[in-house]
């Protein structure tokens, strides 16, 4: 699969709606690790996609909080929490020349934002954090299984990417340059961490949360390909809280942020998302080749997204993780608590949007009743075949 559509993709998530406050993440300690006391901790990215799952976990575990932002999304943050105004393009006033226990980096996609940051606060950083991504990894497709030392990309981009300050094609490439920045500005102190793709409340990623949705409209429910095809993701709240409870031990080196734990698979998440629904569903599997030669198989072919993944999106180990504390809740739980944010969003067009096509990663959106009537039409094809 083409590597730039594949990281554009990763990048996009459902419109669910206007944003509401975060559901409070719950702390698996109550405080921080025995003998340390309450850290100052700054938060780059708090107030963004999913900054404030962070913020809460720190303020949950008694530290002391500062996010530098924009000013934007305020409202959504813990009273008590420092609001430092400023921009990572130049404007870090806000933020020199004073000490900070622990930096939390999440949302920088080039390796000139960790460069100006620590030409900044050069000595006054204890510990520092950065937020990667499993995207760094080169063909993870050809790995039997992939690893924190498995080969990462290289950057081949057109641009100075010490001048990239936006999401773009390079996403994976950028990353790794960050991750090796961050450690020549903070040798010996800094925690890189590499989620799976980021799913829970208020980031409904579509290739998960389709189950729930589909499932609670009833009827026969078409799935496809192959069900013990591997299913990996993060929930954001098992990454904040473990990701809090690592700066307080001042962790350090890489680590693959996956779940969940035990693994599941692709049988597994519709049985859990059958539980979200008030009527058993009615499933019927049908075969990859058999739905990529029906007509209707752009629109279908969403739901072999973590088939056509395979490697990519699945097969990255989390054992270093999970030698380091990381634990994940279970996916009927992800899925049941993503679906009651979904329900308080403003209502929404009755529309259903898919991510994945069988020949790219360009979203397809399509209203429910349209996409139900041709489901219906495409079961009733695969139950009349000789």
């Amino acid at each position: 699969m083409p590597g730039t559509g594949r990281r554009q993709f990763l990048a996009q998530m459902v419109t669910a709606g206007g944003a509401l406050a975060l559901p409070v993440a719950r702390s698996k300690a109550g405080g921080p690790a025995a003998g340390s006391r309450p850290l100052r901790l700054l938060i780059l990215g708090g107030t963004g996609h999913i900054g404030p799952y962070f913020v809460r976990a720190a303020v949950e575990r008694g530290h002391h909080v500062a996010v530098f932002s924009r000013g934007l999304g305020r409202a959504g943050l813990p009273a008590g929490v420092e609001n430092l105004l400023g921009d990572r393009n130049g404007a870090l006033g806000s933020i020199e020349q004073r000490d900070w226990d622990a930096v939390l980096d999440i949302a920088t996609y080039g390796p000139g934002w960790v460069r100006s940051l620590g030409e900044a606060l050069r000595d006054h950083v204890g510990h520092y954090t950065f937020i990667s991504t499993i995207s760094v990894y080169k063909d993870p497709a050809a790995n039997e299984i992939t690893t924190e030392t498995s080969p990462v990309l290289a950057y081949h981009g057109t641009v100075d990417p010490y001048s990239v300050t936006t999401l773009g094609p390079d996403y994976g490439a950028l990353k790794v340059l960050c991750e090796r920045e961050a450690e020549k500005q903070f040798p010996g102190r800094t925690l890189v961490i590499r989620p799976a793709a980021i799913a829970g409340p208020s980031v409904p990623q579509p290739y998960l949360f389709y189950w729930p949705l589909r499932l609670q409209r009833g009827g026969e429910i078409l799935a496809a390909g192959d069900p013990s095809t591997p299913v990996q993701f993060t929930d954001v709240r098992d990454l904040a809280e473990w990701n809090i409870r690592m700066i307080e031990k001042r962790g350090t080196g890489v680590y693959n942020a996956a779940g969940p734990v035990p693994p599941t698979d692709l049988a597994e998440l519709i049985s859990a998302a059958g539980a979200t629904a008030s009527v058993p569903p009615r499933v019927t599997w049908v075969t990859r080749p058999w739905l990529l030669i029906q007509k209707d198989s752009n629109l279908f072919g969403g739901l072999l997204f973590w088939e056509l993944n395979k490697g990519y999106l699945t097969g990255i180990s989390n054992a270093r993780a999970l030698a380091q504390g990381l634990t994940t809740r279970p996916l009927g739980m992800t899925l049941a608590d993503g679906l009651r944010w979904l329900s308080q969003q403003p209502p929404q067009r009755d529309v259903l949007t898919l991510q994945l096509g069988p020949h790219g990663f360009g979203p397809v959106t399509v209203t429910w009743p349209v996409y139900l009537a041709r489901e219906k039409a495409l079961l009733s094809a695969w139950h009349s075949r000789r």
